[in-house]
């Protein structure tokens, strides 16, 4: 008889963290062979030094699963979290990002080499891009790490010092480098940097600061929050704020990188009018700094008065800059000086960052005017102000987070490229339209559904025959402009919507995901086989579907010019359907989905129709993608069935269960993740490999988090247990007596 050989589980465990350390090294670096030698990848990733870095990850990864019994209380201390973070973002700032556009690839190694081979720059520059770096990206964390196992507080304040001098010196460094060596420079690898030292300098006052054994970070974030509402975003403005009036560039019209300094003498006696000239010469300055003792005092005293002064002062700060922008760019066209040819060309990021930086400053002083305002607990107990610190943190925090957001996507854009302006808003923005709309039917109403694209595909054939693109043509009264086409197209998918419930909505899971499934492939053959010639078959449309104008007689505004006007517009349209939707899931509606969802027999049971309500999920579910068919149609122009395959289906799908189920945020979070994804790995791994790199990030993250990134919290606690979680934690519930019920 044969005898099974087992191996013991501490080798079968070093065994597979060792292959999967080779794997990671095949993963990382060059992947492609030659037509000549197809090992040639293998031998360069497997079969040479680099492989000892990738084997001893293995080996700390098995000594870690090993002996995590011994190491977890460790890792639990406060400091450990953002001292994670920390690292993260300074390996994707110093490996991933780029730091200087015009030379080859832009990232950190390019420009060390550059800095290197250069003499007379500033000679700060050769020691950090020499050797500096490696000893701050090592040393500094290392040394954090021990300050947190040991609990030295001396140490942690040093290692806190010393990140707050490389976060500073990265900038000047930096900087400087540009400055000598000129060219138009959008990166954000420095600015990256300099975040991540300063969360590495977090984690080391967090270490030096906290009494606890355990850390609660959740906690820790609320009480932070509650404890002064807006404090966190007045001090990121500020430190945005300094960053764009001292080094950051505001003008490159002929590959110069002007700071705001240079550009107020540039433009010095050039007739600029009196307004632009005088924020370029002192009034930014004042500006900013009467927005930010505005929002210290508004934050300080917790003064409502105060908070909206300081929102006030923030957009009007806003409107002198961006009208400052306009005004040096149109005068720089006007006379020649650069390559511009209208406003807004040649602009650096200077200008832009402080929009953001005064944007979060106003946000600090509203949030600090709408703080929250519980009630007071008994008499003499700790309970009542337990509970209004909970809930001014987690109000706090979401609208905070909320707010920069808003701040980031309305002035970020302007300074990526054109590449990422692109992407923005023909992939990210109408994905993340597909995805909110997609979750109603997966998230709230626990239905699958894989032909979600079908009304995708509607929405966009429905834009291209009322704007006269395909070879049908409307009646002259019905043709319109796509912006008067969106009630229409989501009319439209909305009774598509309800065609495909209505017959279907008797099967569950597996079967009703099948015809889904089978209903997309049928829009999209149809879109193939051009029956009456009316989609004109696989070439697409027949004509480019034209870009949306709006004309009032007295203003006239057409879009197509530049890929951020289209942004632009799908922010209002993301505005409308958030807001909407976030009412619509507070409903009665909404809650007879979460109980379908649960239990579709108790809701019928409860009273709930359940056929009716799952009908409106389909139709209300469709009617967003024929908004973003919409969009899409006006913007590429042209497009074909080929645009509407079972792929985008299911990564759509995808989209809302890496975001998290049921929870909006986490729809749009999880579209914009994993479309940025593809886009930023073109630059960093070769395009048949891209596909590789996703998987591998969805494995881990259905592994390590499956309730998602932003998961609802009923998700969150059905997967993760209550445990840390405040329903049975909450003061204010064990204060009901039992008799009452809760």
């Amino acid at each position: 008889m044969n005898r099974r050989v087992s191996l013991p589980p501490a080798v079968t465990r070093l065994m597979a963290c060792l292959g999967g350390s080779v794997v990671l090294a095949m993963m990382v670096g060059r992947q492609q062979g030659s037509q000549q030698d197809y090992g040639l990848a293998f031998r360069e990733s497997v079969l040479d030094v680099r492989i000892i870095g990738f084997l001893l990850l293995g080996v700390l990864a098995f000594l870690v699963i090993t002996y995590r019994e011994v190491v977890t209380p460790y890792v639990r201390r406060p400091g450990v979290r953002p001292l994670v973070v920390a690292v993260l973002v300074l390996v994707a700032a110093f490996f991933l990002m780029k730091w200087y556009d015009p030379l080859g690839d832009g990232k950190f190694g390019t420009l060390a080499d550059a800095v290197a081979q250069t003499s007379g720059i500033l000679p700060l520059a050769h020691v950090f891009f020499g050797w500096l770096w490696w000893v701050a990206l090592i040393g500094l964390p290392v040394g954090t790490f021990v300050a947190i196992a040991i609990r030295n507080r001396r140490l942690a304040w040093i290692m806190a010092g010393l990140s707050v001098v490389l976060a500073v010196l990265t900038l000047v460094v930096h900087a400087r480098s540009v400055a000598f060596a000129g060219g138009v420079d959008h990166s954000f690898g420095a600015t990256t940097a300099f975040i991540g030292f300063l969360i590495l300098a977090g984690a080391g006052v967090v270490a030096a600061r906290s009494q606890e054994e355990t850390a609660k970070t959740r906690a820790f974030v609320e009480q932070v929050m509650a404890y002064r509402p807006g404090l966190p975003l007045i001090v990121l403005g500020i430190l945005l704020g300094l960053l764009a009036l001292v080094l950051a560039t505001w003008l490159a019209p002929r590959g110069d990188n002007l700071t705001l300094v240079d550009t107020s003498s540039l433009f010095s006696g050039s007739g600029l009018d009196g307004l632009a000239t005088a924020v370029l010469g002192w009034l930014a300055y004042v500006l900013f700094a009467v927005v930010a003792v505005l929002g210290a005092a508004a934050v300080w005293l917790r003064s409502r008065a105060l908070g909206w002064a300081t929102a006030a002062a923030a957009a009007l700060s806003i409107l002198a800059v961006l009208y400052t922008l306009y005004a040096i760019t149109d005068l720089a066209a006007d006379q020649g000086y650069g390559t511009g040819t209208g406003p807004w060309q040649n602009l650096g990021t200077g200008g832009w960052v402080l929009c953001i930086a005064l944007f979060t400053v106003g946000a600090g002083g509203a949030v600090a005017a709408l703080q929250f305002q519980g009630r007071r607990g008994p008499e003499g107990s700790s309970d009542g102000v337990a509970g209004r610190l909970h809930d001014a943190g987690r109000s706090t925090t979401i609208r905070s987070l909320a707010l920069f957001g808003i701040g980031l996507a309305l002035f970020y854009p302007p300074t990526a490229s054109g590449f990422w302006q692109q992407s923005l808003s023909t992939t990210i923005g109408v994905y993340v339209l597909l995805a909110i709309g997609l979750n109603v039917v997966i998230g709230w109403a626990g239905l699958l559904d894989l032909g979600f694209i079908a009304f995708y595909a509607i929405g966009s054939y429905t834009t291209a025959y009322l704007t006269n693109s395909l070879p049908v043509k409307p009646p002259s009264w019905l043709a319109l402009s796509p912006l008067w086409a969106i009630p229409i197209a989501i009319a439209v998918c909305l009774l598509a919507g309800v065609l495909l419930g209505a017959p279907t909505l008797r099967l569950r899971g597996d079967y009703l995901a099948i015809v889904t499934l089978g209903f997309g492939e049928i829009i999209r053959i149809i879109a193939v086989n051009n029956p009456g010639n009316f989609t004109n078959g696989p070439r697409g449309v027949s004509d480019p579907v034209p870009h949306p104008v709006i004309d009032l007689g007295f203003v006239r505004f057409e879009w197509g010019g530049t890929s951020l006007q289209y942004w632009y517009l799908l922010l209002v349209l993301l505005a409308i359907v958030i807001v909407l939707f976030y009412r619509l899931e507070g409903s009665r509606l909404g809650r007879a989905w979460a109980a379908i969802r649960e239990d579709e027999v108790a809701a019928q049971a409860s009273g709930v129709n359940t056929t009716r309500v799952k009908l409106m999920a389909f139709a209300i579910g469709a009617s967003t993608s024929g908004l973003a068919g919409v969009f899409f149609g006006s913007q590429v122009g042209f497009f074909n069935p080929q645009n509407f395959v079972l792929n985008n289906s299911i990564l759509i799908v995808a989209y809302v269960v890496f975001g998290g189920m049921g929870s909006l945020i986490g729809a749009i979070a999880g579209a914009a993740a994993l479309t940025w994804l593809p886009d930023f790995l073109r630059d960093q791994v070769p395009a048949e490999d891209r596909t590789m790199w996703i998987g591998a990030v969805l494995l881990i993250m259905m592994i390590f988090r499956p309730q998602g990134l932003i998961p609802a919290r009923r998700r969150e606690a059905e997967l993760t247990g209550l445990a840390g979680h405040d329903i049975a934690a909450r003061p204010s519930v064990q204060a009901i007596p039992a008799s009452e019920g809760v």
